[in-house]
């Protein structure tokens, strides 16, 4: 007489009430789950249950530990997305919180594949409580565990959020990681709207996020500033940090750096902080927070190599836009001392320095970033780029040109990024014709370059081939090279040269 799939399940299941026949009914079942169809087995697992696996994780011996854990990962993986945590709610909860992480992983685990596919699966007012546990593990010791609550718990329907959050302000009792992890979920969720932020905000822990700006705990507080930045470049974001005091409150530590021991350390952090915001709004930041601009061009003036590489990220970062140059250009002699020290380091920095200042340079410089722009280009932007150019020497293109011939990969790089932003001005495109040998330097292809920066070139000379600046002859030289496009072996040309003649 054959037995059923069913009744092979209960016999193994009753085994596993001895202790010296538990390890064999394990594999019994891990053989029977294998080897079976998904949706055979998991009809079998409704009918007969999994109560007698789950209090298996009860046990002391490892092996039979292991082998329970591999039966129940096979139960999740046999039914329908969510349905083990429909049908077994009480023991998935269980789970949840066991003490061993091997468990909890697989719990989250299949909570995780559920919210990121479709979360309608588990409906809110049902299933609440999974919701509320996943956002407790945000304080997991595992990474594994708490990455994916962070995840989870950034992706839920809104009606779960007044519980939830409520709930995992647990965190806020725990250590500087547990808090973080937190910090990072109401930022996620805080993102996503207006309704989501006062949400957030009503259960203070944006209060709790500044408060802790005044530890001593130097990479915490650099993790703070770097998820509030994320929150801040959105409009509501920013609109509620500004109502609600937060960035005074930010600009008031910025003023009180110099009296911090931990100055040097945290600088960078708060630069960046404020950086990221005034790329996004920099003539509010620029009116109303001075102080945090005082920060970066003070920088400048005191040459502090520490910050100097973060600072000159920071102002070409904010100079990449068309109003983030305007607002700069408004700040009068603070900024153009500013460009002249970047003018200065481009000439005499250490090559790390060298090669930041040059990147930061063409982002002052440069109009074309990928996003559309007004055609043609504001006339007091190409007035003003024209004149921060010529900062960079007495002869700014043949130092252009010399930085272009650096044998140092990292500074010739930075240099081409720097002519490139030039060319995108038509007082660059008449540089160039203007300077002797610097079209003939861009024709020459007996240089070897890496892929990269033969695209950059590319995309320059396919600029110039464009150009008005330039006359007929050379218009067809350009033309040329951009026909044949920016990998053509100079082999090739060398044969086609020699069969012309």
């Amino acid at each position: 007489m054959v037995i059923s799939d069913a009744d092979q399940y209960r016999q193994f299941l009753n085994s596993l009430h001895r202790d010296e026949s538990r390890p064999a009914a394990l594999n019994d079942i891990i053989n029977l789950f294998s080897l079976k169809p998904a949706n055979e087995i998991s009809a079998v697992i409704r009918d007969v249950g999994i109560k007698e696996i789950v209090q298996c994780l009860n046990v002391q011996d490892k092996t039979q530990f292991n082998l329970t854990c591999e039966a129940l990962k096979l139960c999740c993986d046999k039914f329908e997305l969510g349905g083990i945590i429909r049908n077994y709610t009480g023991h998935f909860m269980f789970m949840l919180r066991h003490e061993k992480a091997c468990v909890r992983q697989i719990a989250v685990d299949e909570v995780t594949k559920v919210v990121t596919s479709d979360p309608s699966l588990l409906p809110v007012p049902q299933y609440i409580d999974v919701f509320v546990a996943v956002a407790q593990q945000v304080l997991d010791k595992d990474v594994s565990i708490s990455n994916k609550a962070i995840l989870v718990t950034s992706n839920l329907p809104y009606e779960a959020y007044p519980k939830v959050l409520e709930e995992m302000k647990i965190a806020l009792e725990y250590d500087s990681s547990s808090k973080c992890n937190a910090f990072e979920v109401i930022v996620n969720v805080a993102s996503k709207s207006p309704e989501l932020l006062k949400l957030c905000a009503d259960h203070q822990y944006f209060d709790a996020m500044v408060s802790e700006l005044n530890t001593n705990d130097v990479l915490y507080q650099l993790n703070i500033l770097e998820l509030m930045s994320r929150l801040a470049v959105a409009p509501h974001g920013i609109n509620h940090f500004v109502k609600t005091g937060v960035l005074k409150r930010v600009s008031e530590l910025v003023a009180a750096l110099p009296n911090n021991p931990l100055s040097a350390l945290l600088t960078p952090g708060y630069m960046k902080f404020f950086g990221t915001i005034a790329h996004k709004y920099p003539q509010e930041i620029f009116t109303k927070y001075p102080v945090l601009m005082n920060l970066m061009f003070d920088t400048f003036a005191s040459q502090d190599q520490a910050t100097l590489p973060i600072a000159l990220d920071t102002l070409g970062f904010i100079g990449s836009t068309i109003e983030g140059k305007l607002s700069l250009a408004a700040l009068g002699s603070q900024y153009t001392q500013g460009v002249n020290a970047v003018a200065q380091l481009i000439r005499n920095g250490t090559t790390e320095i060298k090669v930041r200042a040059l990147h930061c340079f063409a982002s002052l410089i440069g109009v074309d970033f990928g996003s559309p722009l007004p055609r043609p280009i504001d006339h007091r932007v190409t007035l003003m780029t024209r004149e921060w150019f010529r900062t960079l020497s007495q002869s700014p293109m043949v130092t252009l040109l010399e930085l272009c011939k650096n044998p140092f990969p990292d500074i010739r790089s930075a240099a081409f990024a720097l002519l490139d932003a030039v060319c995108q001005h038509q007082w660059g495109e008449e540089l160039v014709a203007r300077t002797a040998g610097f079209i003939e330097f861009l024709l020459d292809r007996s240089v070897s370059y890496p892929k990269e920066l033969k695209e950059v070139k590319y995309d320059i000379i396919k600029r110039l081939s464009n150009s008005v600046a330039f006359d007929d002859s050379i218009i067809l030289r350009l033309q040329v090279y951009v026909q044949q496009g920016p990998f053509y072996p100079e082999s090739e040309m060398q044969v086609a040269t020699e069969e012309g003649d």
